[in-house]
């Protein structure tokens, strides 16, 4: 079905797909069109004020896609595993390909939401779109395949919007550790990277506003924040905020650090609602400290 305006399919309905879907319809008058979107999800749960769209991306489609203008794909997977990427970024994302490709979709755009886990830097060193990706853990090795995935398969334009870490509402996992008074070490440094929920969605709606706009569209976006910052300093600064008193100090827990450039998405004319941690997690600590209370 081909409704007038502007169609647009986001392929996982998580957070972040519900996130994209509720700004596209909030800004809809900045495109001068309608804009129509389907959802295409594992449950058969309803969504309001979108076309949902249940299908295991796993499995052929039984039926025939929407015809659509742009699509984003956001799907998580299932589990942190070798196998759960391989299903959901690459076997998942193939399958979706081969179903739009069969209908011959005329797409404007693809997008695909990967992950700064394909740079395997772990000196501290600055990373922008022209480093090099070479991933030495399986997340980083499977996303990288994923992008190779729609670079060499979709027969569309293909964006990679490479995502830090997110954060923002329902995000609570550094919260309640910090919360416990548990900081990490200041030795050794490790620079970690992030960028709120709100931001990222709205990220793709202004690169599709831009596409639709006839502007220049790249093939690879990093999308952070303003502010690398050590996972030591952000936490210390968490503390403060919670009035935690801090009782132990752990490693970072994870290897590598780098520090992520946001000059490319910045000179594309995006501006951050939220430029640093110190701008986008004040009303999350507040809500966290007063359900817990």
């Amino acid at each position: 079905m081909t409704h007038n305006g502007l169609n647009i399919l986001i392929a996982g309905f998580g957070d972040i797909g519900q996130r994209i879907a509720t700004d596209l319809l909030a800004n809809a008058d900045q495109s001068g069109n309608d804009i129509h979107i389907s959802v295409i999800r594992r449950s058969n749960v309803s969504a309001p004020s979108v076309t949902a769209i249940q299908w295991d991306m796993n499995q052929p489609f039984n039926g025939t896609l929407p015809t659509v203008d742009y699509v984003i794909f956001c799907a998580s997977a299932d589990e942190l595993s070798e196998e759960g990427y391989q299903r959901t970024y690459i076997d998942a994302q193939k399958q979706l390909i081969t179903e739009l490709t069969k209908q011959n979709t005329p797409i404007k755009r693809y997008f695909f939401c990967s992950s700064t886990s394909v740079y395997g830097q772990q000196d501290h060193e600055w990373i922008d779109e022209q480093s090099a990706t070479e991933p030495t853990r399986f997340s980083g090795i499977k996303m990288l395949e994923a992008e190779h995935a729609v670079t060499k398969h979709a027969p569309w334009p293909a964006t990679i919007v490479r995502a830090t870490g997110i954060y923002g509402p329902g995000r609570t996992r550094m919260i309640s550790q910090v919360a416990q008074g548990k900081v990490s070490s200041a030795e050794p440094i490790h620079y970690s990277n992030r960028i709120h929920a709100d931001d990222l969605a709205r990220f793709y709606g202004f690169l599709i506003h831009q596409d639709q706009k006839g502007e220049s569209i790249s093939d690879v976006y990093l999308a952070c924040d303003d502010l690398p910052v050590t996972m030591h300093d952000v936490q210390t600064w968490m503390a403060e905020q919670m009035n935690t008193k801090i009782t132990e100090f752990t490693p970072a827990g994870r290897t590598g650090s780098k520090r992520i450039s946001n000059q490319r998405m910045k000179a594309s004319g995006f501006s951050l609602l939220y430029p640093s941690y110190q701008e986008g997690m004040p009303a999350q600590l507040k809500s966290f400290s007063e359900q817990t209370k």
